[in-house]
């Protein structure tokens, strides 16, 4: 039967070994070993994120950043991933888009090159734990890195590089996936919410094959919605999907609104000349926080030694505020739609490799128990039954402790992002957003809306 088991303290098993009376030439080894492999893995780093969140909830994205730059050595080389992703989202959320661009450009390198990179022959990540190897990110993290990328060019002006970083999030699901076995790849295969921008920024560069492309990539992103995002996640095309593509079909022709108009039969169908009449505003709300793992673990006896088997799982972590309205001049002009559910593609992303993960951990926990035996077998012969004694406790002691899951995660990450879009008369407009359930508002200003114009406001809450 499989049982939790506490591990004995470490002074217990010197105790024991000193009452033993056994050669230091034979407990000294043990000892050390004991104490390097049961020391936990680096992570003073994770002790920032409640201050880091705390200063983000308060819009004190300065300051998170500057924390966050303080403690670069805490993060150590094997968390540079984590450290350059946790800097490049303090500083997005702080307008500061040219440097989270540098900082989530440096991220995206690294885990370019760890993705490709071979780790098994990496010994001692096999024989302790997976936190001995450089965090390359998860699946779903090297995507969402690009869609943050693409909201910066944005809003530095740069389509050109806006629509780069937009495609690469298609072109990365795609190599992502040809690298697993048939049975064996991602329910996340597709972004919605990035061919969704795609498609804003076709329609915002305005030429004639920008519009076609618009067409397609709003079609596309409505059908990724229908098929994969509601199914899996319980979300649907957002209703500024759906006027964006009836805007782009009626460019295209008449089949193509029919088609479109079946889809969204409720949304207003407005034509590119008319739409370029007003100011367009769209809204992006990064709500809440990313679930962060957890260890779940599993102990029980193979004959008389301990084996442990430890794996990570994501838990939610709760917020309030859920969603946000747009109100223009004092009025209720549109309520934001969920658009990137990230936490649930997070979570069906750990899931989907969870046999992976399993397959890995079961193999590690067999290696060290076939290491204690011949530790034991050993000792035994080295110094009595007493001495074999001592280094199966010790060797129990340190299969147990060593084996820890990798719970590295990006934690500085929203739980869900949800898009909206307002268009408005040219002149001068005050906005604001109404957070749901809470009631809070918060001011973005006074606005000079200029005919054909498009505007980006992005917006966090973290609680």
């Amino acid at each position: 039967m499989l049982v939790r088991h506490r591990t004995p303290a470490r002074g217990a098993a010197c105790a024991f070994a000193a009452q033993a009376g056994l050669r230091g030439r034979l407990i000294a080894p043990l000892a050390a070993c004991l104490l390097a492999l049961c020391l936990p893995a680096c992570s003073q780093f994770r002790d920032l994120y409640p201050t880091v969140n705390s200063m983000a909830a308060a819009g004190q994205y300065d300051q998170a950043v500057a924390l966050i730059q303080k403690h670069k050595d805490d993060y150590g080389d094997r968390n540079f991933v984590l450290y350059e992703l946790d800097l490049g989202t303090m500083l997005h959320y702080a307008g500061k888009y040219d440097q989270s661009n540098k900082a989530f450009a440096a991220a995206e390198q690294r885990m370019d090159e760890l993705f490709t990179e071979s780790i098994t022959g990496n010994v001692a990540a096999f024989a302790v734990n997976d936190n001995l190897l450089p965090y390359k990110g998860e699946d779903f993290e090297s995507v969402i890195v690009d869609v943050y990328q693409a909201l910066n060019y944005v809003q530095l002006g740069n389509m050109e590089n806006a629509l780069v970083y937009a495609r690469k999030v298609d072109e990365k699901l795609n190599y992502i996936n040809t690298k697993y076995d048939a049975d064996k790849k991602n329910v996340y295969k597709a972004d919605a919410f990035a061919r969704m921008l795609m498609g804003a920024f076709y329609e915002m560069s305005g030429s004639r094959d920008d519009l076609n492309d618009a067409y397609i990539s709003s079609r596309l992103a409505t059908s990724i919605y229908d098929k994969d995002f509601a199914v899996n996640y319980g979300v649907s095309a957002p209703a500024v999907l759906g006027a964006n593509l009836l805007t782009d079909a009626a460019f295209m022709g008449s089949d193509e609104v029919s088609q479109a108009r079946q889809r969204f039969p409720s949304i207003p169908l407005l034509t590119e000349a008319d739409k370029s009449k007003e100011g367009q505003l769209y809204f992006v709300h990064f709500a809440g926080r990313a679930p962060v793992k957890v260890e779940k673990d599993i102990v029980g006896a193979y004959g008389t030694y301990l084996v442990k088997v430890a794996f990570p799982e994501y838990r939610r972590v709760n917020y309030l505020v859920t969603g946000s309205q747009v109100l223009v001049d004092g009025q209720v002009a549109t309520t934001l739609d969920a658009a990137e559910p990230v936490g649930p593609i997070a979570m069906k992303n750990l899931d989907n490799r969870k046999t992976r993960i399993y397959a890995k951990a079961i193999a590690r926990a067999g290696a060290k128990l076939a290491a204690n035996i011949v530790l034991q077998q050993q000792a035994q012969k080295q110094g009595g039954d007493l001495a074999g004694l001592l280094a199966a406790v010790v060797g129990d002691t340190a299969a147990v402790a060593t084996e820890q899951a990798d719970l590295r995660c990006w934690q500085t990450l929203p739980d869900r992002i949800l898009f909206g879009r307002v268009l408005l008369p040219p002149g001068k407009h005050t906005i604001q957003v109404r957070f749901t359930p809470s009631g809070g508002t918060k001011d973005l200003g006074e606005v000079e809306v200029s005919p054909g114009r498009t505007r980006f406001y992005i917006y966090q809450t973290v609680n």
